[in-house]
């Protein structure tokens, strides 16, 4: 450096007015301190990071190109080592068809809202447990902006999950969160929010309007929803809690190195894995070829050995590791299995329970019987239900439903008696029409020759042949797109010989794909055992003392190793014992089953339920095989048995089995026909086992039968 008057004008700048100007001459750094400012760097950035400041996650190397708000607002967010943990959930809702948006919002916001036990007395019948920006909000605000949810486009749920919630006001921290929210995406939000306290992680559910404040589709950037939304989450929890502590941090380590569940170096080992040939990974070599420190070493080594006891890993040579090529999929699964068996304990009041987990890849291959003991939500973002279900064999069974395992409106309550059944093999009557068709021109199926052939020879009344033929249409496109029938490019499908079993080997192999649905729940009755007990009728515990041949007695063994449904179930056949012969019926001696036991049993219960309905409706049709009737379905009568039909004709009426779908068919005009099974079966009523088939009467221009 050197200080001297300048001469003159400089173009590097002007003269201090107070004194001489310096000239700054940069050189280069001498190579014997390039090393040391290079590691003083790095420790500076190190602690920077630590602390909070240091690069966001746009100077990582992550591009957070995209539409949407938040967008830069995500680029700004870093990593805090030392930061309280949060965990967001997101799931942007696009609004159902056919008006069933809001009632899909309606039974979220529900659920959202808590069980009523676990509210104060003051919010118990109301939706009171919801809350917004301004404090609790009464039930017309919430049906009001649900309303105004279902006709947006989409909207927006998110489960926030601080790892410390129980220490937080999780009302307030929500609150916080959606004011930064509405900062980072510059627009005011319409929101509604519920806090869970229910679990091990205390959480919050916030539903958020798609809509901005000018009115149009609210669209938030994917970054923001996937890293600047948690860290919103994390550093207002940090602010409300201070930082972890590094003791903390320390045993929560050693913890994760047991985890069964994904843990962060579980990821790094897939991610190693992942970017060599051979696959193997070394416990000393971190993300990036960096080197690991002693104490990372030994934690990498101690979770390799860990997974190596679970088969998910193995010692290829020494130092070199190979990890299961499906590690991060089969321990998220050990984790949620985990999960659940806590959940089932927990919900059973702790009693010891063997319990069997269903999984949508391995249904049952027997039905299982058993009681409801708990019904709840597996996947909270997506409303996916569960089952408990108590099984005869002493085992309790956890059941993932899928939409279509029950029928809307007609779950089974808690107590109620259910079989848990796979998608039965079949081929309907389309399947049937369509190869027997097929069959008759060269192993072709033609629309059009099928609309020629039903004009000539179709005798179901009510039912034009374009409608009749537009519903085997549909089916054919059904078969084509799971590749079971070969669509022409000319019109119409080539149908192979063996469709009907290539049909019932994709029920077997692909039960979800094929049917759409992996679990079947079956109501076996509607009833809990206190009701069917005292019942004047037929009732599951009648059909079950058949199946058991009038045995009640168990040997002293048995009866000790028995489950508390099974204890319940044997004091309920005694006391039905007791009560059918208060009633005046006597049971079959034990060990000589009598089928029609049950059958006098039904016919007592229709004819009081004829006996009710006959000053009413006129005289009572009692249906039997090959017959047929015609009439208004009018009311589902809730019997012992099970739900049936009031079918009204002309000052007549008849009373047949309800089926879910019969029972959606109430104030419908419907034609039914009776016919007997293939084969009877002993535990069952004759009358109950008659297959009952319906058709709509009325018809629509666009398909024909209302089905």
């Amino acid at each position: 450096m050197s200080a001297k008057p300048p001469s003159g004008p400089s173009s590097r700048g002007s003269t201090p007015p107070d004194g001489p100007a310096f000239r700054v001459r940069l050189g280069t750094t001498r190579a014997e301190r390039a090393g040391k400012l290079t590691q003083f760097a790095s420790r500076m950035r190190a602690l920077a990071t630590k602390g909070g400041g240091g690069r966001g996650r746009s100077g990582g190397g992550k591009n957070f190109s995209g539409g949407g708000r938040g967008g830069v607002a995500a680029a700004r967010f870093g990593s805090r080592a030392a930061a309280q943990r949060v965990t967001v959930k997101a799931r942007v809702v696009k609004a159902a068809r056919g008006g069933k948006a809001l009632s899909s919002i309606r039974s979220h916001l529900r659920y959202i809202r808590g069980r009523e036990e676990e509210l104060e007395p003051a919010l118990q019948k109301t939706l009171g447990g919801l809350f917004g920006a301004e404090g609790a909000l009464t039930n017309e605000a919430v049906e009001a902006l649900a309303q105004r949810m279902a006709a947006d486009r989409h909207h927006f749920r998110f489960i926030v999950s601080p790892e410390a919630g129980g220490e937080l006001d999780l009302k307030r921290y929500t609150r916080e969160l959606v004011s930064s929210m509405e900062q980072d995406l510059d627009t005011r939000l319409e929101w509604v929010a519920g806090e869970h306290r229910d679990t091990d992680n205390p959480h919050v559910h916030l539903l958020i309007r798609g809509r901005d404040a000018r009115g149009g589709d609210l669209v938030i950037n994917r970054e923001y929803i996937s890293y600047g939304l948690r860290a919103r989450a994390r550093d207002i929890a940090t602010r409300h809690l201070g930082p972890r502590l590094a003791l903390d941090i320390a045993r929560e380590r050693v913890r994760s190195l047991t985890a069964e569940r994904v843990t962060g170096l579980d990821l790094e080992f897939a991610s190693q894995a992942a970017k060599r040939v051979d696959g193997l990974i070394h416990p000393s070599v971190r993300r990036h070829d960096q080197t690991a420190n002693a104490e990372l070493r030994a934690q990498r080594l101690g979770r390799l050995q860990f997974l190596e006891e679970r088969g998910l890993a193995h010692e290829r040579v020494k130092g070199l590791w190979e990890i299961d090529p499906d590690l991060v999929r089969k321990l998220r699964a050990l984790g949620t299995r985990g999960d659940i068996i806590k959940q089932m304990h927990r919900r059973m009041s702790g009693e010891q329970i063997d319990a069997v987990i269903l999984e949508r890849d391995r249904p049952p291959e027997i039905p299982i019987v058993g009681r409801i003991a708990e019904r709840g939500i597996a996947d909270e973002l997506y409303d996916r239900h569960y089952l408990v279900v108590e099984g005869l064999d002493g085992k309790s069974y956890y059941a993932p439903l899928s939409r279509y395992s029950e029928r809307p409106g007609l779950e089974a309550p808690l107590g109620s008696i259910v079989s848990l059944k796979a998608p039965a093999a079949r081929s309907g009557a389309a399947d049937q029409n369509i190869a027997s068709l097929a069959a008759r021109h060269g192993g072709i199926y033609d629309p059009k020759v099928h609309e020629t052939l039903a004009a000539v020879e179709l005798k179901l009344a009510h039912v034009s042949p374009a409608d009749f033929v537009e519903s085997h249409i549909k089916r054919a496109q059904a078969l084509a797109s799971r590749g079971l029938i070969e669509a022409l490019p000319e019109g119409g499908w080539r149908i192979p010989a063996d469709l009907h079993e290539r049909v019932a080997r994709a029920y077997r192999e692909y039960p979800g794909r094929e049917s759409g649905k992996f679990i079947q729940v079956e109501r076996e009755s509607y009833e809990t055992l206190e009701v069917q007990i005292e019942a004047r009728g037929l009732t599951w515990l009648d059909r079950e003392l058949v199946r058991r041949n009038g045995r009640l007695s168990e040997d002293p063994a048995a009866r000790l190793r028995a489950s508390a449904f099974q204890q319940q179930l044997r004091q309920a056949l005694q006391a039905r014992v007791e009560a059918l012969k208060a009633q005046g019926i006597e049971m079959p001696r034990e060990g000589l089953p009598d089928p029609s036991f049950l059958d006098s049993l039904y016919e007592r219960e229709l004819n009081e339920a004829a006996h009710r309905l006959g000053p009413q409706h006129g005289h009572f049709e009692r249906l039997t095989a090959w017959q047929q009737w015609s009439g208004r379905v009018a009311a589902i009568e809730r019997l012992p048995s099970g739900p049936h039909a009031l079918i009204l004709g002309k000052e007549r009426f008849a009373l047949v089995p309800a089926s879910p779908a019969l029972t959606q068919r109430l104030g419908q005009s419907i034609e039914v026909s009776l016919t007997p099974p293939r084969q009877w079966v002993n535990d069952q009523a004759r009358s109950l086992q008659i297959q009952i088939r319906h058709q709509a009467l009325g018809l629509t221009r666009s398909r024909g039968l209302r089905r």
